[in-house]
């Protein structure tokens, strides 16, 4: 009988973890980064369901207190990556953009991001919350 309390509470417990939405980490290999250098992005599902997202990402850039988008200039494969409980998942980001005054339309040309701060963004889904933002702050020395 008392086996049967355990096992009960057990599941309680992991279905309430499971309820309070998706479970992830998302981390650089590095805090900082020289230009030209491409970071590692590492996504880790910390639950107990799967969790799914893409390959595009969004990159930010602080600029007087305030986050603004970069321009990046290219295109992401629509593929839809599942990862299973407890796996992992690597990354390579670009850390690239596009001039203002460029188009996308023709063979543009991509440059080093300037130094400065800097915020990852990247859409990770999951049940039962569905779809959040995940991001990560990484700095672009001199």
């Amino acid at each position: 009988m008392r086996w049967k309390t355990s096992a009960a509470i057990v599941v309680l417990i992991l279905l309430i973890w499971g309820l309070t939405g998706s479970h992830f980490y998302m981390g650089l290999d590095k805090e900082s980064y020289h230009p030209g250098e491409e970071p590692v992005l590492t996504l880790r599902n910390t639950g107990i369901l799967p969790i799914y997202f893409g390959q595009p990402y969004t990159l930010y850039r602080r600029e007087n207190g305030t986050w603004v988008r970069v321009r990046q200039g290219f295109f992401f494969n629509s593929l839809l990556y599942d990862l299973l409980p407890f796996g992992s998942w690597k990354q390579e980001i670009a850390l690239k953009y596009l001039p203002e005054n460029e188009s996308a339309g023709t063979v543009p040309t991509l440059y080093n991001l300037p130094p400065g701060e800097y915020r990852l963004v990247k859409e990770i889904c999951g049940w039962p919350r569905g779809c959040v933002n995940g991001s990560v702050e990484f700095e672009i020395l001199p």
